[in-house]
């Protein structure tokens, strides 16, 4: 049974993700190029990268290993061609993350509004087996504030995602982080045009 994500062009999810009632595109972009410009990972792992939305503010003097995964291979090609040339050695690899796999040992994971269709535990199943001993992992949820989870933009073909679509509850997600061994140890919280917010915790697993 093919996954909803795969039936999804990109054109339509990027024009869904910036309709100017949504404005989440812009968001992710600049809290992607905030925390990395932080934390300046020798390695990174991009869960659900899409498009590639930040991968422009990767520093080759910086970062040395850059992996995105999605589970759209349209998604993954479309990134390549973008950024292929710009990161030399970019790797992007058609994984589902409720497979577990592991690929590498990241200093840093980015996952923004993927939990919701993961589920918590086995994102953080996941990320155990992809963290180098000391790593950071920021997570963006969406939270609804009342509001319809996927909202009207006139793009149809992302409507069907609300039959998958999960919020995640953020006393989950942070009771979940403890037991994996992730501290907490920032929260911000950025509201949408929509009246929607997007939540970004940052983790980083005790050494």
């Amino acid at each position: 049974m093919s996954n909803i994500w795969t039936t999804i062009p990109l054109e339509d999810y990027e024009r869904h993700m910036s309709h100017e009632t949504v404005g989440q595109l812009d968001l992710l972009n600049r809290l992607t190029q905030k925390y990395y410009q932080l934390l300046k990972p020798k390695s990174i792992l991009f869960a659900g990268v899409s498009g590639g939305n930040g991968l422009e503010y990767i520093d080759g003097s910086v970062t040395d290993e850059v992996v995105g995964i999605d589970i759209n291979q349209e998604y993954l090609g479309e990134t390549s061609k973008r950024y292929s040339k710009k990161i030399p050695g970019l790797r992007l690899l058609s994984i589902d993350i409720l497979d577990r796999k592991g690929i590498m040992k990241a200093n840093f994971i980015w996952a923004a509004l993927v939990l919701e269709y993961t589920g918590v535990v086995p994102f953080f199943e996941f990320a155990l087996n992809n963290v180098a001993s000391r790593a950071d992992l920021i997570i963006s949820i969406q939270s609804n504030n009342g509001v319809q989870s996927v909202s009207a933009t006139g793009v149809d073909s992302v409507k069907s995602l609300g039959e998958i679509f999960q919020l995640v509850e953020p006393t989950e997600l942070t009771n979940t982080a403890t037991k994996f061994e992730f501290d907490q140890l920032n929260f911000e919280e950025n509201f949408l045009p929509n009246g929607k917010s997007i939540k970004t915790f940052h983790f980083r697993k005790k050494a």
